[in-house]
């Protein structure tokens, strides 16, 4: 084909235009090989990660590492790995889909555009010739109509052409073909208008110039049809390229795959699994009895490292396992021993105790030998463990362990059979008073040994012992009897004002016995109320005039008659009845009294037990709200051995009382050793004078001295007095001029029961009036 045979360029153009798009990639990457090479790359994506698995380096850092976190590591290495080389690919077919759309889209329907349009001309040519050669009106009229369409396709084709991408060649080329095509449509409008007899003269030199037009309007075409040729054989060369980069990417990434996995396989098998079967086999040497095996491995940080420095542990710990086994037998044998002795003192227990007192029995079985039973139980010991802390009762039973001891002039047995309990058995030699002789011997160098204070950090504590002794064979008849006779003895002398001894007497079985039957007595009065409030009146001594009754309790039992308070009260105390004993005491005596003047009061005992519970407030406060009594018509009466145990607890319930207008007495004043320190400590609203000096000022001179001295002290801190025990006119007189205020005792009368309060009452009113008309 030459650019001067149009017919020629012409069949080229058609054969282009019907040629598929797929010719343009130049047989190298056709669409069905791009197609094979995305689902290639699909099926990569979607292939098992964890499959591949990088080659593992041995380095110094990396064998730091745990198993795990080097795992980690590689699969974190291969997936970063496979998503770039996945990134490469898909930007490939990115490009491929650009170019193979740039081919379809722009130099496909360019040179399509292009060869329509020189068919076109060739046509519009045809038209010239027919219009030169028709000779009818018809013919004529069909020519122009042919020509006018081919003119409007091939303007259509020249808007399309335009608006496509081009090259700066392209351009120009297609705007030298404008030009030409505008020039020869000029020409051929003229001369086609011309009439038929004009435009056949000028036939001939319109034919010479459009054929000159038509050339080079062909020509131009050609040239435009040449630059989308090479621009398509450029993308189709672009296009392979990037094809054949992609698939050496694939198969290098198939090949580094296949090199990793390897390379994983043998860092396995020389990381794990050989250091696994290396342990296994060193701890089936050490199972089979080879304790010098050395476990290997044990120098790495990783797991397997753990794995057998455990297994190391497992194997040191091997060669302690006898040693092991010979200090459980050692400690049981200790265990036995702590079994058999006190933990605090290291004293024999009470088994060990038994076990003593029967080997002395069979010693003794001939009667050519005796016996003793000391039982010892500490006197006030138990404010030592209030007061100072458990601590400090542990360091003053040692201390008394200490001395016991030293008291002891040979092997004789010392238990410790409770918290402030000890037991002597002392073999004694002779008969008769001999015997007693040698016990009370010990015992004097018992009681002299703890008399002596006890220091205790910057303190000093005195306690004393009550001692009990029984003697075998009188006393009892086997090791239980014979401890039981030593306790009943002890009873005996605590009963008989502590830091003394008793021996066992008879008479103390039937003792107890009236103690059990007391105490049963009295839990049964406590609970259906046999004991009743009484009221002794209290008088104002200037005027005579009563100002209100202290509530005492009695009892008459239906068996055995009166009970003195003296007994039940404290029975009441070691049975833990005193709170719903002292409760319910007042709830009657407030009943009963609001039945009396507004201007009496009430004063109620307090127990010790009473002032240690924070919760005694609260209870009284129930009752005074139950029965509408008036707290400031009550007032509470304390002794000074209820505020040892716990001075602060005590203080914090008296000022919570006196906040809610109860009033605070302290009773039996005088009698103790701290009572300057609790007129300092507390708010007392009373003091009462004990009866032991106020019933002996006239023939004591001394108890005179301290009634004043007590007078003279309340006075200058502003306390009223109360004198109790008051039962003649001379002591009365006395007391008035010393300034007591209050005076109570059988002078102005004995306690009596609520229904007759109001009957004595009114008896002292008359009685009062009758003295005031006289």
């Amino acid at each position: 084909m030459t650019r001067t045979d149009p017919l020629a360029m012409r069949t080229a153009v058609r054969r282009w235009r019907r040629a598929p798009t797929t010719l343009h990639l130049s047989g190298n990457a056709p669409r069905h090989a791009v197609q094979r090479f995305r689902e290639s790359l699909t099926l990569r994506l979607t292939h098992e990660p964890g499959a591949l698995k990088p080659s593992l380096r041995r380095s110094s850092m990396l064998a730091s590492l745990s198993i795990r976190t080097r795992l980690a590591f590689y699969h974190s290495l291969t997936v970063a790995l496979l998503l770039g080389v996945c990134a490469v690919a898909l930007l490939g077919v990115v490009s491929l889909n650009r170019l193979t759309d740039s081919l379809d889209q722009k130099w496909v329907a360019g040179t399509r555009m292009l060869g329509e349009a020189a068919d076109l001309i060739s046509k519009i040519r045809a038209d010239d010739l027919q219009l030169a050669l028709a000779s009818g009106e018809a013919e004529i009229a069909a020519a122009l109509a042919n020509t006018a369409r081919h003119e409007r396709e091939l303007a259509a084709q020249r808007s399309a052409y335009a608006e496509l991408p081009k090259t700066v060649e392209e351009k120009g080329l297609f705007e030298a073909f404008g030009r030409l095509a505008d020039s020869w449509e000029a020409e051929h409008r003229a001369w086609s208008a011309l009439p038929a007899d004009a435009r056949k003269a000028a036939s001939a030199a319109f034919q010479g110039k459009a054929s000159s037009l038509y050339l080079q309007a062909d020509q131009a075409i050609v040239a435009l049809i040449d630059a989308n040729t090479r621009g398509a054989s450029a993308a189709g060369e672009r296009a392979r390229v990037i094809a054949g980069r992609s698939a050496l990417i694939f198969w290098l990434f198939i090949g580094a795959a296949l090199v990793l996995e390897g390379t994983l396989f043998m860092v396995i098998r020389s990381q794990i699994t050989r250091p696994l079967a290396s342990i296994t086999e060193a701890l089936s040497a050490l199972a089979g009895g080879d304790r010098d095996v050395a476990m290997p491995e044990s120098r790495r940080h990783d797991e397997i490292g753990k794995l057998a420095q455990a297994f190391e542990v497992f194997r040191a710990a091997a060669f302690t396992l006898e040693d092991a086994h010979r200090a459980a037998e050692a400690s049981q044998l200790r265990a036995q021993a702590l079994a058999r002795h006190d933990m605090l003192t290291g004293l024999a227990n009470r088994r060990v105790l038994f076990d003593e007192l029967n080997k002395a029995i069979a010693r003794t079985a001939d009667g050519s030998a005796s016996f003793a039973v000391l039982l010892l139980d500490l006197d006030q010991f138990k404010p030592v463990n209030d007061i100072y802390g458990h601590s400090a009762g542990d360091m003053v039973l040692v201390e008394i362990t200490t001395r016991l001891k030293g008291a002891l002039l040979t092997d004789d047995t010392l238990a410790r059979i409770g918290g402030d309990e000890f037991v002597i058995i002392l073999d004694l030699q002779g008969n008769g008073e001999k015997l007693r002789e040698e016990a009370i011997l010990l015992a004097e160098r018992i009681l002299k040994a703890i008399s002596d204070p006890v220091v205790v950090g910057e303190s000093q504590v005195e306690v004393g012992v009550s001692i009990g002794i029984a003697l075998w064979p009188g006393d009892g008849n086997d090791a239980e009897t014979i401890l039981h006779a030593a306790d009943m003895a002890m009873y005996r002398a605590k009963a008989a004002g502590r830091g003394t001894f008793r021996f066992y007497e008879a008479d103390m079985d039937a003792e107890l016995q009236a103690r059990t039957r007391l105490e049963s007595a009295v839990r049964q009065a406590v609970t259906d109320g046999a004991i009743e409030p009484y009221y002794q009146p209290l008088i104002e001594i200037a005027t005579g005039r009563v100002i209100g009754f202290e509530i005492l309790a009695r009892w008459t039992d239906v068996e055995n008659g009166p009970i003195s308070p003296d007994t039940f009260i404290p029975t009441i105390e070691h049975l833990g009845l005193m709170s719903r004993f002292t409760t319910d005491m007042l709830r009657r005596a407030c009943i009963a009294a609001r039945r009396w003047p507004n201007h009496l009061t009430l004063s109620l005992n307090v127990s010790p037990s009473e002032l240690r519970d924070a919760l005694f407030p609260t209870r009284l406060l129930a009752v005074l709200s139950e029965t509408g009594f008036s707290p400031r018509r009550l007032e509470i009466e304390i002794t000074e051995s209820a505020l040892l145990a716990d001075l602060d607890t005590a203080r914090d319930i008296l000022l919570t009382l006196r906040s809610i207008g109860i009033k605070v007495a302290l009773d039996d004043f005088g009698t103790g050793y701290s009572s300057l320190c609790h007129l300092r400590e507390l708010s007392l609203d009373r003091i009462k004078i004990d009866r032991s000096f106020v019933q002996s000022m006239n023939e004591d001179p001394e108890s005179a001295k301290i009634v004043h001295a007590i007078l003279g002290l309340a006075k200058s801190l502003h306390l009223p007095t109360t004198a109790e025990g008051v039962e003649d006119t001379d002591v009365m007189a006395g007391l008035g001029g010393a300034g007591c205020e209050i005076g109570q005792g059988y002078l102005f009368g004995k306690a009596i029961p609520a229904d007759m309060v109001m009957n004595w009452i009114e008896d002292q009113t008359e009685q009062q009036g009758a003295a005031k008309i006289a």
